[in-house]
């Protein structure tokens, strides 16, 4: 199987990274690519102090075609998307745009207009996964995602499951379907277009998109090929990577590969668009929260900034101050997701801690669904990104925590 490492944007050692580790966690990445027993396809990269130290990748981006993952292949980040939303979000609340602590209401009156109650739902509820209304209407299916009047029409009618604010529960779309009309309403750009104009191209991020332009070649995209029917914990676990000690946190998938059948209502289409994130319409589409594209250099290029506080070569996203707020817990330790099924701690927007063999509560970031993730260390000044096409066996989210936690040991200093 294909295996590539580019060269570093850096020597590792000038920016205090060592050499011989982080050689080890690219021969660890290259055994399980050519093994192709955990996933198909896969890249990785690591940046530290805002440089490039690592980037590597390999395997399959479409099976049934051959395609090799390349260095400019994009896949779908899941949940990972929700990361690119958060920082949005602390961006306009640093402007003054905003408070999250002030009522969704207060920017969209219509959203508490059928069930009075959802009145007392904050920026800060949805951000957090407080909201009450973690699942979106079973009519809402992909066929919706491009239409915006459909979406908001879903998140008006939808009825509470419990008192805002009273526990967590993660609300898996709904808080990038909120998020999106919340950044319009105050900013007049959606969240794909706010991103790219304030933070990938003031970064010079190429690879990372938030609604797929249409000059962009779609046979860039690997197709996914993890399941969406797991139970709630299995996905969850997915996404955050949690895991205790050496034993994950999780349900085992039910099955490990989705059999793609033809679909009758495109005979002319790709089996794999069976998958809903297959399809180039879903790609076209903001999701902000799990619909992004991108590359692992790309999403590692993301967090490189906000691993140091907000600012990098000259770009400065937000202050250290907003970031460490953000980043601070909005639930207690023992809370239990009422969603997931076990703890997890939440800032507004990231999710805290648990990234890696020695992370610690103020490492943060998001995971996506089909076993991505992406995540800052400012500690140590570190930002990891991790794309795949879904994982193929439960054994897949041990390895990749302990890749995880390779590169934060990487660190000399």
């Amino acid at each position: 199987m294909s295996y590539w490492r580019q060269d570093p944007e850096v020597e590792p050692g000038s920016v205090g990274m060592d050499v011989a580790r982080l050689d080890a966690l690219a021969d660890r990445f290259r055994e399980v690519v050519e093994a192709s027993e955990l996933f198909h396809g896969a890249q990785m990269a690591v940046y530290r102090d805002g440089r490039r130290v690592l980037d590597v990748g390999g395997g399959l981006a479409r099976v049934r075609t051959a395609t090799p993952v390349r260095p400019d292949t994009l896949f779908v980040t899941f949940s990972v998307t929700k990361g690119v939303a958060a920082l949005v979000m602390l961006m306009l609340y640093e402007r003054g745009k905003l408070h999250f602590d002030e009522p969704v209401a207060k920017y969209w009156p219509e959203f508490a207009k059928q069930v009075p109650e959802k009145a007392a739902i904050t920026i800060r509820h949805v951000m957090s996964h407080r909201g009450g209304f973690p699942v979106e209407p079973a009519w809402l299916t992909a066929r919706y995602w491009n239409d915006r009047a459909a979406i908001r029409r879903a998140m008006e009618e939808i009825p509470l499951a419990w008192t805002p604010g009273e526990k967590n529960g993660y609300h898996a779309m709904n808080f990038g379907h909120m998020l999106n009309e919340l950044v319009e309403r105050i900013d007049g750009r959606d969240c794909g277009r706010f991103a790219r104009e304030e933070i990938f191209e003031p970064l010079g991020i190429r690879d990372f998109h938030l609604g797929l332009p249409e000059d962009v070649d779609e046979k860039r995209v690997a197709w996914c090929y993890n399941r969406l029917e797991l139970d709630p914990a299995a996905q969850s676990a997915q996404q955050t990577g949690v895991v205790s000690g050496a034993e994950v946190v999780a349900s085992e998938m039910r099955a490990s590969e989705q059999v793609y059948e033809p679909d009758p209502a495109r005979p002319d289409a790709p089996p794999e668009e069976r998958h809903p994130f297959n399809r180039p319409t879903t790609w076209r589409a903001v999701l902000p929260a799990a619909g992004g594209i991108a590359s692992a250099r790309a999403l590692a290029h993301f967090y490189a900034p906000l691993a140091l506080g907000g600012e990098q070569g000259g770009v400065s996203l937000v202050r250290q101050e907003s970031l460490d707020h953000a980043t601070s817990p909005t639930n207690r330790r023992e809370d239990v997701d009422r969603i997931i099924g076990f703890k997890l701690r939440w800032g507004t927007g990231w999710h805290m801690g648990m990234h890696g063999q020695g992370s610690s509560l103020r490492t943060f970031g998001h995971g996506g669904a089909g076993g991505q993730i992406g995540f800052a260390d400012p500690e140590r000044r570190l930002a990891f990104g991790f794309v795949c096409n879904g994982q193929r066996k439960p054994e897949f989210l041990l390895w990749r925590y302990k890749l995880q936690g390779q590169a934060l040991q990487a660190c000399r200093d």
